[in-house]
């Protein structure tokens, strides 16, 4: 397996449970088309946005890059990372 997402629409959001991509295939954007095709999906489905969780070490800027904004964060969650809340209007 190279990658995948796993996600649902509820209530006209988009939950993104999980997003991985191997780290050999990273930078290649594998990731970048899975977050997109999943709001596509999900904009068909009747979501207006799109809401996820990630540690500090996985991979809050690559969200940001494509739109996401933190709303909210618990510090020193896990060995002192934060976890970030983030959501995009779709």
């Amino acid at each position: 397996m190279v990658g995948g997402l796993r996600g649902y629409v509820f209530l006209y959001w988009l939950h993104i449970d999980v997003l991985w991509v191997d780290e050999a295939a990273r930078a290649g954007g594998l990731g970048s088309e899975l977050l997109k095709q999943a709001e596509t999906k999900a904009k068909s489905l009747g979501a207006h946005s799109a809401k996820l969780d990630t540690f500090e070490w996985q991979a809050p800027a690559f969200y940001a890059k494509r739109g996401y904004q933190e709303f909210g964060r618990v510090d020193n969650h896990t060995n002192g990372f934060f976890l970030a809340f983030m959501m995009k209007k779709l």
